[in-house]
């Protein structure tokens, strides 16, 4: 009897992968494992774990620079224009504050003093250039038969780079040194004059968590297990570039080291190679 039930126990067990095989699919599933449990948007974000102030027993803040041009960045370019399953960071963002409203803590600047609406970054995103439609008549502003508005439009392409602010921290609780991001912003291209760029607005990390976690950005090395954009800051799944630390003066690396490009890369490299290095240091028995 004992025989028999191993036996049938065996045929079950060798069988039921090929009956995975057998199942009815739709063309909304788009692939062979069905939606819900290949993609993340019916996840709860993650909550931060508990962090008490008096096992944080040192930290500094950096601001970094990610720049698109770098392959290892381009997850976060890609794509210009939005498909069905995927879409650029700068697209969720932008569609986080005025379209979703999942997206309300949006600054102008990086210490959170000046509050945007969605009304004054939609005018941030868009503007209108006056096109005059015969050379030899001049624009009137009441006849609009002397000009047509242009509409100008800051898009995904227009992105040159990401610029984040964050706190790394040494939790002597857990004996480890962790980063957690504050804010992001989007530095953009001026459509209308190539050589002004800026960041366009910054928003508190915490606050677009739920946008960042409910979107998929590309794995190049394995296409089931995409990682959503909240996970890939979590686990710094990007290079970047440190433009300025935390100190007295509070200046950048480019108010110091003027006019040479590498001595500021220089820099920022030993930044981060002080940090490393303090971490080590921690551990000295």
């Amino acid at each position: 009897m004992r025989t028999r039930f191993l036996s049938i126990l065996s045929a079950i067990l060798f069988l039921a992968p090929m009956l995975g095989y057998g199942q009815v699919l739709t063309p909304e599933d788009d692939g062979i494992i069905p939606d819900p449990p290949k993609f993340h948007h019916h996840n709860r974000v993650i909550e931060y774990p508990f962090l008490r102030q008096a096992d944080m027993m040192w930290s500094t803040r950096h601001w970094e620079r990610i720049d698109l041009r770098e392959k290892i960045n381009q997850h976060l370019y890609y794509p210009i224009k939005a498909i069905p399953d995927r879409k650029s960071l700068f697209d969720v963002l932008i569609d986080g504050i005025l379209t979703e409203g999942t997206i309300t803590e949006v600054f102008k600047d990086d210490r959170f003093t000046i509050g945007l609406t969605a009304q004054a970054l939609e005018q941030l995103v868009s503007s209108f250039d006056t096109i005059q439609l015969d050379p030899d008549i001049p624009v009137d502003p009441s006849n609009p038969g002397t000009y047509f508005l242009d509409t100008i439009s800051i898009r995904a392409n227009n992105v040159q780079a990401y610029l984040i602010k964050s706190d790394w921290y040494f939790d002597k609780q857990r004996g480890e040194m962790k980063n957690r991001i504050i804010a992001l912003a989007p530095y953009v291209e001026d459509p209308k004059n190539k050589n002004n760029k800026y960041p366009l607005f910054w928003v508190w990390f915490p606050d677009a968590r739920y946008a960042l976690h409910t979107h998929q950005a590309y794995n190049r090395n394995n296409q089931i297990q995409r990682l959503t954009f909240d996970e890939i800051f979590h686990l710094r799944i990007f290079n970047s570039m440190v433009y300025k630390e935390d100190n007295v003066y509070d200046r950048a690396i480019a108010d110091y080291k003027r006019n040479d490009a590498l001595e500021q890369l220089l820099e920022a490299q030993m930044i981060r190679e002080n940090l490393r290095n303090f971490e080590h240091d921690l551990w000295e028995f």
